[in-house]
């Protein structure tokens, strides 16, 4: 039992981190680093730079600074990128939908109280895996790891304009979570293969030789959390933003099992719960002339607290030893208003690997490794009413690689486990302004 827990918690368990993942745009861990085509132009550094109505999901006081009623729609091609022992995956091309609609009753930034309205819907998670290789793990017994995740959020918020200088805002926001998956392994028979003639692998505590398959359907869960933001105006050169997100507390996935040949499936249901982490972000814009705007944020992001070892019901272990850190992110933005219609946009983005090379086989299939992005974008105002804005973000190739030293990771991923990624995005959205 205690071979099949260390089995389980090293391949399929690193499946269900996509069940977490908020995967869209280029990634920091699981988390998008931008909503929307402007704000990816930038990095995600906005918190203090409202953009437009995608603002609801970044820093909801951030729609009490938007000049008109304002609707966005659009959507991102999300091309990940990634290898496990040189073996890439068969799923690269995702589709990433958004759509924001924020209110404002006064048609104005003006310094007048007020409050704005605003709704968003976005699809903040499209990834997963389609891992399929004789040799995926250099002789070990995983041969396949697929994993399909959908996620979306839609947020219902208000922010309060106090004057010329502060608003604040509240949103709730409500989840949506669809994950299905399946993994298989070909143990071989190590009586025959070591020429003892004596021990079978039952004998020695292994599964029976063979082919095997661990296959969990589409499980749904439904979520709720909020966010709190501020924006504070100090002069004409000077914003600054703050934005609390709390967790997104999730429903338990639940998958109705049957008997079949599977290693680890040990009920008639499996449940887990994948909650979403909180985060802060902090925000300085910096315009030191009329055309130019720059922007750097900050971001805490807390995995460690939903994705150590979370519980798990009906498969032979009762954590999953993700040991995801905590990460600090870094964003730096500059918008320079070109002309009257053409607006440019550049970014930087930084976080460290939430993975320890340690703990790389029990995220396996879901090599969140990437650290370094950069971002380029623009809009043009087709008229005084629409404006069309486009974005490419790139994430640089990073790789992560664990030695295994023990005799049961050697026989599950042979001698060494390598994962690398890149990423690139392309990102188009429509505004219209009432």
């Amino acid at each position: 039992m205690r071979f099949k827990k260390k089995l389980f918690s090293a391949v399929l368990a690193a499946g269900l981190v996509i069940g977490a993942a908020s995967v869209s745009n280029a990634t920091n861990g699981y988390y998008m680093i931008a909503t929307g085509a402007k704000s990816l132009g930038m990095a995600g550094a906005v918190v203090a730079n409202p953009q437009d109505a995608s603002t609801i999901l970044q820093n909801p006081a951030g729609i009490a600074w938007l000049t008109n009623t304002t609707f966005d729609i659009g959507g991102a091609v999300f091309v990940p990128r990634r290898k496990l022992n040189g073996n890439d995956s068969d799923s690269n091309v995702f589709m990433i939908p958004s759509a924001g609609f924020a209110y404002n009753p006064l048609g104005c930034n003006c310094d007048t109280p007020h409050f704005v309205y605003g709704v968003g819907m976005y699809g903040t998670s499209g990834m997963g895996v389609d891992w399929s290789s004789n040799n995926l793990t250099n002789g070990g017994w995983l041969k396949k790891a697929y994993s399909q995740m959908q996620m979306m959020q839609m947020v219902l918020g208000v922010a309060y304009r106090v004057n010329g200088h502060l608003s604040v805002g509240f949103a709730p926001a409500f989840v949506y979570q669809a994950l299905q998956m399946e993994f298989g392994w070909n143990v071989p028979d190590y009586k025959n293969t070591f020429g003892h003639g004596v021990y079978t692998n039952q004998q020695m505590g292994l599964p029976s030789p063979g082919v095997h398959t661990d296959s969990l359907d589409t499980a749904n869960a439904y979520g709720i959390g909020f966010d709190l933001g501020v924006v504070y105006k100090l002069n004409d050169m000077l914003q600054f933003g703050f934005v609390y997100k709390s967790k997104r507390w999730m429903q338990k996935l639940e998958w109705n099992t049957l008997p079949g040949n599977g290693l680890m499936i040990t009920g008639d249901k499996v449940e887990m719960r994948l909650d979403m982490p909180r985060e802060f972000a902090f925000g300085v814009n910096f315009r030191p002339i009329r055309k130019l705007r720059l922007e750097a944020d900050v971001r805490w992001i807390n995995y460690h607290d939903v994705m150590n070892e979370p519980s798990v019901s009906g498969l032979a272990i009762d954590k999953w030893p993700f040991h995801w850190d905590n990460q600090w992110v870094y964003a730096l933005g500059a918008e320079y208003y070109a002309t009257r219609a053409l607006t440019l946009r550049a970014g930087f983005n930084y976080a460290k690997s939430p993975i320890d090379d340690s703990d790389l086989n029990a995220n396996i299939v879901a090599p969140a490794v990437v650290e370094t992005h950069v971002t380029a974008g623009a809009s043009y105002k087709i008229n005084r009413n629409l404006e069309l804005s486009f974005a490419y973000a790139h994430a640089f190739e990073h790789k992560q690689t664990h030695r295994n030293t023990t005799m049961q990771d050697q026989m599950m991923y042979g001698p060494e486990t390598e994962a690398k990624m890149y990423q690139d995005t392309f990102a188009i959205e429509a505004t219209y302004n009432f």
